[in-house]
């Protein structure tokens, strides 16, 4: 395997800023066994030429020229080259940085992009930034910082995904995985074990982890979820009692009844009275303020 590889050493920028830690350009040879890993920073990804595979805990995705990876911080990973075509690649590692994908922000480990179209793009801007580093010509801490802001902003618009970006936290990402997913799939039949299993740890450390976290369990922060989204429709919906239940994920009327009775004080039917009557005072009284304007 050979390789080039540059990094910031005493940066003087806002430290609050994206900003660049280091770019490597590397051609992946037959002696290259990638072991997985994780980074503390982003890493963006660029195949410059070649095949090779995407490697995590849980799945080998082929890559080949002109895909670009953007990988969120503490995630494990590695790559991998195809023997016969020897995979050639450059990397920026970007502190202070975390990659929020789609309309509703969720955290997602990795995203694959290919870009072929706009190889003519983001080559040149990978480019400079290696000779600005390897050069270390004045000013080239600052004139990196500048073509990372325009690197980020060509991949916004080449993509033509939404995506936000974000302060990275010192929460462990497993953590956040979890807790993505439990924001979105919280209505399915989930256990400790199985939530558990999606951060490929042991029951008790990633109950342990979670809430040190967030200040909840991970069982308790589910059925947080399930019963606001009880509430909501209770408040919107003539469903049942029991079509709420089933809706919102509890496995009988009879334990939702408990749950949503210990976390608002009321039973769902005398919750769904008391958003009625406050939704008809609201409307006579924006009635009775309506018909008071029309007489003045």
């Amino acid at each position: 395997m050979s390789n080039l590889s540059y990094s910031f050493t005493d940066l003087s920028l806002d430290h609050q800023e994206n900003r660049l830690r280091y770019i490597s350009a590397a051609s992946y040879g037959n002696d290259w066994k990638g072991i997985l890993h994780a980074h503390d920073c982003t890493e963006i990804f660029y195949v410059t030429g070649g095949e090779g595979s995407f490697c995590t805990e849980e799945q080998t995705i082929p890559l080949h020229q002109d895909q670009l990876v953007v990988v969120n911080p503490r995630f494990r990973h590695t790559e991998r080259s195809s023997a016969a075509q020897n995979m050639r690649y450059i990397v920026l590692g970007i502190d202070n940085l975390q990659f929020r994908f789609g309309k509703d922000a969720v955290l997602r480990p990795f995203e694959i992009f290919t870009v072929a179209s706009h190889r003519g793009t983001v080559l040149p801007l990978l480019s400079v930034i290696l000779e600005e580093l390897r050069s270390k010509k004045p000013c080239y801490e600052e004139i990196c910082q500048h073509y990372l802001s325009i690197l980020l902003l060509m991949i916004r618009r080449i993509t033509g995904r939404e995506f936000t970006v974000s302060q990275p936290s010192s929460i462990p990402y497993e953590c956040e995985k979890v807790r993505s997913y439990l924001d979105t799939h919280f209505r399915e039949p989930l256990t400790l074990e199985s939530l558990a299993a999606l951060a490929h740890w042991d029951k008790f450390y990633f109950s342990h982890q979670f809430s040190r976290a967030y200040g909840i369990s991970p069982i308790n922060y589910l059925l947080e979820k399930r019963i606001e989204h009880s509430r909501y429709l209770l408040k919107t919906t003539d469903y049942s009692v029991t079509q709420i239940a089933e809706a919102a994920g509890f496995s009988s009327q009879n334990y939702f009844s408990q749950i949503f009775r210990k976390s608002t004080g009321m039973s769902p039917r005398q919750y769904r009275k008391n958003m009625a009557e406050k939704a008809k005072g609201k409307k006579e009284s924006y009635e009775n303020e309506s018909a008071q304007s029309s007489e003045d």
